[in-house]
């Protein structure tokens, strides 16, 4: 269980102004929705723990989250960033000459996972998030960051995990793409996981019905726009 309680973040334009609190159980989804610069990365850094919050308090099973419990915390959770690898233009990339099917198979041997890739899942998995079953051969460089973003939600495939949390999950994805990985997430909130996920204004995620295990908060007072003016196929905004 999730808890956020009169959270105000530390944002690049200065604090939040608006506390944020909220309550995820097990088989529910939250969705926090956006605009660039809003404060829904820095959001998702504190719920791991990678940044303090201004004010208020984050707590996941009644246990508050700090820099002495985080990496704990971080152990029972599927954590996909919106993206993975940020470096200066004059630093190599680590990823550069890792395939994806290498990354996978190495996040589940992790002392934390100690598991062995059930390829036939995986592949399930793939199909129905839209990526190629080829995907696996590709270096993980080559990816775009929303294909990079749904590879490493496949992992849901093959471990449960009581907290899962996606920042802009759906960025760029076609109307089809998006409608297929909330399937997926879906999915995992109805195997037990609380789900946490952050989204851009004019995203599907936002615009869908609300009931009481599924939780729509909004940063910087906007109002979602819908989709309906999207053709299928059609991406709702580009990756950064």
């Amino acid at each position: 269980m999730l808890e956020l309680k009169n959270v105000i973040l530390h944002t690049a334009g200065g604090d939040a102004q608006e506390a944020l609190s909220f309550l995820v159980r097990g088989g529910d989804i939250c969705v926090v929705g956006g605009a660039q610069g809003s404060g829904k990365t820095t959001l998702v850094r504190s719920v791991m723990g990678f940044c303090p919050v201004a004010s208020g308090y984050i707590s996941i099973d009644g246990e508050l989250v700090d820099w002495r419990s985080a990496r704990t915390f971080r152990r029972q959770t599927l954590y996909i960033p919106a993206h993975v690898v940020a470096t200066a233009k004059d630093e190599p990339n680590p990823f550069d000459d890792l395939k994806v099917m290498q990354l996978l198979e190495d996040l589940l041997a992790m002392g934390v996972n100690q598991l062995r890739m059930d390829k036939e899942r995986l592949l399930q998995a793939w199909a129905l998030l839209g990526l190629d079953a080829q995907i696996g051969d590709r270096r993980c460089a080559a990816l775009s960051a929303g294909e990079m973003r749904r590879a490493l939600l496949s992992i849901g495939s093959q471990i449960h995990r009581t907290l899962v949390v996606a920042d802009e999950l759906t960025a760029g994805l076609t109307l089809e793409e998006e409608q297929n990985t909330f399937k997926f997430v879906r999915a995992l909130a109805e195997s037990g996981s609380a789900v946490l996920l952050t989204c851009r204004p004019d995203d599907l995620l936002l615009n869908q019905p609300e009931n009481e295990h599924y939780i729509i908060r909004n940063l910087g007072g906007f109002a979602p726009v819908g989709v309906a003016h999207r053709a299928d196929g059609e991406a709702a905004h580009p990756d950064d």
